[in-house]
């Protein structure tokens, strides 16, 4: 709790009412407020700007009774983040969520994996009949490997989806091919991730630097872990949310 008053206090984001900017949602254990004996303990999630990593809010939830998907959206809705873009990862492609936002005047780019079989698999689909309107190719070197990231983006907005997406408002399909080299040439990977969005193209392509720049949040976490060593922190006192409930949540 002192930390979070420190990092409001002298690196809380103001939001601009007139221009739209990119944050990414994410949650993270803090494996030190795990009882003995016990699998689960509090996490926190937070919203972090893409350009400077700065925390427009964050929120906590305790593992063992709530989930990080409605902790997501008090945290969307407090903080007001809800009519900005909003970058997450494929937990949080949920209908409650994915509506909150488009109905809320915001954007949505969130990660598509299997735990949404059914609409993966048309996504795969439109990915392999559809035209790209728009492509782009990165090239990223560090750590002995060199990366290429392929990016291809299709217009879906005239699809038909279960019911229950309908005023998701899907508009953009992204495929991004990730192929990792290392420098000797004696190792190589691939893998492909898909990713939508309720916002149509705009010509410029932006939406590739929004993927690449979602795991800024992990870097955050990352500064918890290793320079805080907040995971190494033991307590036995619980941590009291008093986040406001709304019944849209």
């Amino acid at each position: 709790m002192a930390f979070e008053a420190v990092l409001f206090k002298f690196y809380e984001v103001k939001l601009s009412a007139d221009e739209k900017v990119w944050f990414s949602g994410d949650g993270k254990e803090l494996r030190g407020s795990i009882v003995h004996g016990e699998t689960r303990g509090f996490s926190v999630v937070q919203l972090v700007r893409h350009d400077d990593r700065a925390v427009l809010w964050q929120g906590f939830y305790d593992g063992m009774k709530e989930s990080e998907k409605p902790a997501l959206r008090q945290v969307l809705w407090q903080s007001g983040g809800i009519a900005h873009k909003i970058t997450a990862d494929a937990l949080h492609l949920a209908p409650k969520t994915t509506e909150l936002i488009a109905n809320s005047g915001g954007v949505f780019l969130i990660g598509l994996k299997a735990n949404q079989k059914r609409l993966l698999e048309e996504m795969k689909e439109n990915a392999a009949f559809l035209t790209p309107i728009g492509q782009s190719i990165s090239l990223d070197k560090g750590h002995g490997r060199i990366e290429k990231q392929s990016y291809f983006h299709y217009d879906i907005g005239r699809g038909y989806y279960d019911e229950r997406w309908d005023k998701s408002d899907f508009r953009s399909l992204f495929k991004v091919i990730r192929e990792r080299y290392d420098l000797l040439g004696t190792e190589s990977n691939s893998e492909t991730a898909y990713y939508l969005s309720n916002e149509a193209y705009d010509g410029k392509g932006y939406f590739f630097g929004a993927i690449r720049s979602h795991w800024s949040v992990e870097v955050n976490n990352h500064v918890r872990d290793v320079t805080l060593k907040e995971d190494s922190l033991k307590t036995k006192k619980g941590i009291k949310n008093s986040r406001r409930e709304s019944e849209h949540l």
